[in-house]
C-alpha cells in the first residue's frame, strides 16, 4: 500500500512539473518582430536611379556633373510592407560624401551606405600599336606616350578601355597622326570630357620599371622621394608606382619589372625594410637590377644583401637641414668618363659632373664609402669586399670617397646571374629645392637619371 502511494505522489508531481514547464513556456514567448524586411527596392535621388547592391548592404547613385550634391532631393524610396526609413521623399540631403540610411521593420534594422557620385569618365588602359604602354592621368586628362626615336609618329593605332558605359571618339583600334597632341573626346552619360594625348619620341627604353616607395601612394611620399617618383611617372615610359607594403603582402611581384629605383628619403632604420628583405634580395639575386639612390643605397647591406660584405656605406650624414649653396654641387668622374650612365654629360673644366646650382638649398644627404679607413684600407681592398667598382667620388676630388658605385652580376644561386646595381649617393643628387630656386643643373640630373635607367634596362 506504501508503494502504490508513493508511486501516485511521483506521477502527481510529474504532473505538476509539466503544468509548470508549460505555463513558463507560455509567459516566455517573444513578442519581437524579427521576420519584417528592412530592404530597400528601389531609390531615387534627384529623379536619377540608383543601383543597389543587396549584398553589400549599398546604394549609388550617378548624377549629372552639374547637379548640387550638398543638397539634392529624395525623389523616390520603395520599402518593404511594414519597413520605415530615417529619409524620406522630398527631403533634401546632403551627399557629398557617402551617408547611412536606416531602414527598420518592427524590432530589425539595417544600415545601408549610400554614395552619390557625378558622372565620369575614367581611361583604364591606353596602348600605341600594341607595345607602347600610355601614362594616364584622369585627374589632368591626359595620356603621354613614349615611344623610341625611330618610331613613325604619323600613323599609329591607338587601343584603350574605359570605365563600364563609357564611349569615346576617336574609337579605340583608330590609327592616328600624332606628330601634334590629339584630342580624344570621351562620354559618360551626361559627362563629356576631352582627354589630350602627346607622343613624345625618346631614347628611353620600353622595358618594365617601377618606383618603390615607403608610402602608400606618390602624394603620401616625403617631399624627396615624391619628387622623384613625380619625376620618373611623368618622364618615363611603362613605369608603376609599388609601395613596400604591396610588395611585401604579395600583390606586388617584383620580377615583373626590369629594374626598380628605390630613391628613399627616410634617414632612420624602418623595420618594414627589414621585413621586405627577402622579396628584394630574391629579385636581385634572379637578374632585378636596382638603382639605389640617396638612402635606398644603404640597403644593399645585410637587408638586400648586394655587397659582398653585406655592409652599409661606411660614411653617412646629412639629410636634416636644409641650406643654401654657396656653390655649385657635383661629383667627380675623372677616369669613368665613358661610363655609359654618364653619356651626353661633360664634365667641367675640373673633371666634374655639376648637378645642383648655387642659390638653390640641399640637405647635403651623403652615403659613400671612404675606402682609407681602416674597415677596407685601400681601393684595392674595397673592390674585393664589397664586389663593387667605383665610378664617382666626390665634388672636391677626393678619389677615396666613393659616392657612385656599381655592382656587377654575378652568379649567387645556381641557375641564375644577379641584376646590377647603381648606388647613389652624392649629396648633389637631390630631387626636392625647398627654396623653389631654379636648378640650372636639372638637365644633368634628368640625363644621368635617364642613362642609369637605360643602362639597367639592357
Amino acid at each position: 500500500m506504501k508503494t502504490i502511494y508513493k508511486n501516485l505522489l511521483m506521477i502527481a508531481a510529474i504532473i505538476l512539473a509539466g503544468v509548470s514547464f508549460s505555463s513558463c513556456d507560455d509567459d516566455n514567448v517573444s513578442n519581437l518582430r524579427l521576420d519584417g524586411s528592412t530592404e530597400i527596392e528601389s531609390f531615387k535621388l534627384g529623379g536619377y536611379s540608383g543601383e543597389i547592391d543587396y549584398a553589400a548592404k549599398t546604394i549609388f547613385v550617378g548624377v549629372p556633373v552639374d547637379c548640387d550634391l550638398t543638397d539634392i532631393v529624395v525623389s523616390e524610396i520603395s520599402l518593404g510592407q511594414g519597413a520605415s526609413a530615417d529619409i524620406a521623399v522630398g527631403e533634401h540631403i546632403n551627399c557629398s560624401v557617402p551617408r547611412t540610411i536606416t531602414v527598420s521593420n518592427g524590432d530589425v534594422f539595417t544600415k545601408w551606405t549610400l554614395t552619390a557620385k557625378h558622372d565620369d569618365v575614367q581611361f583604364l588602359t591606353a596602348m600605341l600599336d600594341g607595345q607602347y604602354s600610355g601614362t594616364i592621368d584622369n585627374a589632368e586628362r591626359t595620356i603621354m606616350f613614349f615611344v623610341p626615336l625611330t618610331a613613325d609618329v604619323t600613323a599609329m593605332t591607338i587601343s584603350y578601355t574605359l570605365n563600364e558605359g563609357a564611349t569615346a571618339v576617336p574609337e579605340s583600334g583608330s590609327t592616328i597622326d600624332f606628330t601634334n597632341p590629339v584630342k580624344i573626346t570621351a562620354s559618360y552619360r551626361t559627362a563629356t570630357i576631352d582627354y589630350t594625348v602627346t607622343v613624345i619620341k625618346d631614347e628611353m627604353s620600353q622595358e618594365p620599371k617601377a618606383f618603390v616607395g615607403n608610402a602608400d601612394n606618390v602624394e603620401s611620399l616625403g617631399a624627396e622621394a615624391k619628387a622623384a617618383a613625380q619625376w620618373m611617372i611623368a618622364n618615363v615610359p611603362n613605369v608603376e608606382y609599388v609601395p613596400i607594403s604591396g610588395i611585401m603582402d604579395g600583390s606586388v611581384k617584383l620580377n615583373k619589372y626590369k629594374m626598380i629605383w628605390c630613391h628613399l628619403d627616410f634617414t632612420d632604420w624602418p623595420s618594414y625594410m627589414w621585413d621586405s628583405r627577402d622579396q628584394f634580395n630574391d629579385y636581385y639575386i634572379k637578374g632585378g637590377n636596382i638603382l639605389a639612390s640617396r638612402d635606398g643605397a644603404r640597403y644593399i647591406n645585410d637587408v638586400w644583401r648586394i655587397a659582398k660584405d653585406q655592409q652599409s656605406p661606411n660614411n653617412m650624414f646629412g639629410g636634416d637641414v636644409y641650406e643654401t649653396l654657396e656653390n655649385d654641387l657635383g661629383f667627380t668622374v675623372t677616369g669613368n668618363e665613358t661610363h655609359p650612365i654618364y653619356d651626353g654629360l661633360t664634365p667641367d673644366e675640373n673633371g666634374r659632373i655639376l648637378l645642383v646650382s648655387k642659390g638653390c638649398t640641399n640637405s647635403n644627404r651623403t652615403l659613400q664609402w671612404v675606402v682609407d679607413w681602416d674597415a677596407y684600407g685601400s681601393m684595392e681592398v674595397w673592390q674585393e669586399k664589397t664586389g663593387a667598382k667605383a665610378i664617382g667620388s666626390t665634388h672636391d676630388y677626393d678619389y677615396n670617397r666613393v659616392t657612385i658605385a656599381e655592382f656587377e652580376p654575378r652568379a649567387i644561386l645556381d641557375g641564375y646571374q644577379s641584376g646590377t646595381v647603381i648606388t647613389i649617393g652624392t649629396p648633389g643628387f637631390e630631387w626636392y629645392i625647398s627654396n623653389g630656386k631654379t636648378n640650372e643643373y636639372s638637365d644633368n640630373m634628368v640625363k644621368l637619371t635617364k642613362n642609369a635607367i637605360n643602362y639597367l634596362c639592357k
